[in-house]
């Protein structure tokens, strides 16, 4: 009898696969080598991005070097092959702004300033590229454990309003809180049915699958000529993931406000 098909569970089984090698690592070094393991945990993120993305697109980490200035060092970068490269050395590229799809950066945890010191550094980051002309690129945020307690939804969609400045140039797409929470930027609320018709947050609870639904999110949103009838692979939660939304902020204007199910 053939096994019944289950994209929910391949999903799950993909974020179960970068928790475990995470764990796998940090059972190898130890405690020792902390700058080691968070390093090594930004590569299992980028070898599961690159599993999943199609060949024209890039996925090392490195620098951006616009006119005036260079963006901080980028855990993960997704370029344009197609682009050319001011300097590449094995995963560490060098890219002008034109040829970037998306930045991330990736934590094991984050609490208290240092969920607003990191969401400040990825909105200037992404601001600084789109300001070059690049509208389409896109910035997330991927943290392998939850910290912070029961307001974190409120507390994270605070941050990403405030230190957005009202200014879509710095808004983070795709954020990841754990294995369960996530976050997705929605330029117009009206099409998800959104309390606030216009630039919205809402925040997740998906059991299991938060990890997943980032890199989905990614995957789907850097590749081009995506057709909606494929949208059943790559999310698989019945009746989509807006049945699971927890809270909502506005890009301006407004205080985080939890939904009313």
């Amino acid at each position: 009898m053939p096994l019944r098909r289950d994209f929910k569970e391949y999903h799950k089984s993909i974020a179960e696969e970068l928790r475990s090698t995470k764990d796998r690592i940090r059972n190898l070094i130890g405690a020792a080598h902390w700058q080691s393991d968070g390093e090594h945990k930004e590569a299992v993120l980028r070898k599961t991005l690159r599993l999943h993305l199609p060949e024209t697109l890039h996925v090392g980490k490195g620098f951006v070097c616009c006119h005036d200035r260079t963006s901080s060092q980028t855990d993960i970068l997704v370029t344009d092959r197609n682009k050319p490269t001011l300097f590449k050395d094995g995963e560490l590229v060098l890219v002008t702004p034109d040829s970037v799809d998306a930045v991330i950066e990736v934590k094991t945890s984050l609490d208290g300033n240092a969920i607003e010191d990191v969401i400040t550094k990825l909105a200037d980051n992404v601001e600084m590229i789109r300001s070059e002309g690049n509208d389409h690129c896109k910035a997330g945020l991927f943290v392998y454990e939850k910290r912070g307690g029961h307001d974190i939804h409120k507390r994270v969609l605070e941050h990403l309003q405030l230190k957005s400045h009202g200014d879509l140039k710095r808004t983070i797409n795709w954020l990841s809180f754990g294995p369960d929470i996530f976050f997705r930027f929605w330029e117009k609320g009206e099409d998800v049915h959104s309390p606030h018709g216009g630039p919205v947050w809402h925040s997740y609870e998906l059991n299991d699958l938060g990890h997943a639904y980032f890199v989905s999110n990614v995957v789907w949103d850097v590749s081009r000529g995506n057709s909606l009838n494929m949208q059943f692979a790559w999310f698989p939660i019945e009746g989509g993931k807006e049945r699971n939304r927890k809270w909502y902020v506005p890009l301006s204007n407004g205080a985080p406000t939890e939904f009313n199910h």
